[in-house]
């Protein structure tokens, strides 16, 4: 990787944490696109973000450890494994077409995320049918292989369960953690000689990403989170529709 583009690369992971941080979700969604403007390939791009990913997790869960539900973990986590290896196929075909359809796919469905995120709203309640089980974690799955955002279908499940922020975190945490490993394992098996090189780029940048988590806590507790959160919204949504319109920009 050219210099000028690792410079680029650290810093949108930089940025990413701190986002992340600041409004609890959205560093991928923020940082896939971001690399693949930068110059990566979508492959690249989810290959970098998840090795740090996978260290923020393992962290998380060892310090809710008392707090994860197992039984509610491992169910999840074999449905996201029938449908992770579909996500990392559709990858790979996907990193075969040109960088232009590239971005305009990744910022299609960024755009997806943020109207059903602002859209949808379910009334809680503490246990769901097993079809809608069944969607969200196949959905994740899916969405994880295919562009490291398997967030947004989790976080509408959760939505839609009364369970505390702590029961709720330690269930993101571990979920995100039982996959990350399986993930890395599938992107190298398919994507192996074009992908090896940022698992180590991505686990170098990791204390850059916990630097710039830390910064998100301690700037967010004093700044107008509810603000910071809209401003935030606006850029990834800014961000989707460029990536969407990409033909029409150099």
């Amino acid at each position: 990787m050219p210099w000028e583009t690792l410079l680029l690369a650290a810093s949108i992971l930089l940025l990413s944490s701190f986002v992340q941080s600041v409004i609890g979700f959205a560093f991928n969604l923020l940082a896939v696109p971001l690399l693949i403007w930068s110059g990566l390939s979508l492959a690249q791009a989810v290959a970098l973000t998840s090795v740090p990913i996978l260290v923020q997790v393992s962290v998380a869960t060892w310090k809710l450890r008392r707090e994860v539900v197992w039984r509610d973990v491992l169910p999840a986590s074999a449905i996201r494994y029938l449908t992770l290896p579909i996500g990392i196929s559709l990858l790979y075909l996907i990193n075969r077409l040109d960088p232009v359809t590239v971005k305009q796919i990744v910022g299609a469905m960024l755009l997806l995320i943020l109207a059903s995120q602002r859209w949808i709203r379910i009334t809680p309640r503490e246990r769901l049918p097993l079809v809608w089980d069944l969607i969200a974690f196949g959905l994740s799955g899916i969405m994880l292989g295919m562009i490291a955002m398997g967030g947004p279908p989790v976080v509408l499940w959760l939505m839609a369960h009364d369970w505390s922020a702590l029961r709720t975190r330690a269930f993101m945490a571990a979920l995100f953690l039982m996959a990350a490993p399986v993930q890395l394992a599938l992107l190298y098996w398919k994507l192996g000689p074009e992908v090896a090189a940022y698992f180590l780029y991505g686990l170098l940048m990791t204390p850059l990403v916990i630097a710039g988590s830390l910064a998100g806590i301690h700037l967010g507790n004093r700044l107008d989170r509810e603000r910071l959160r809209r401003l935030i919204l606006f850029f990834l949504f800014l961000t989707g529709l460029v990536s969407l319109m990409s033909p029409f920009f150099k």
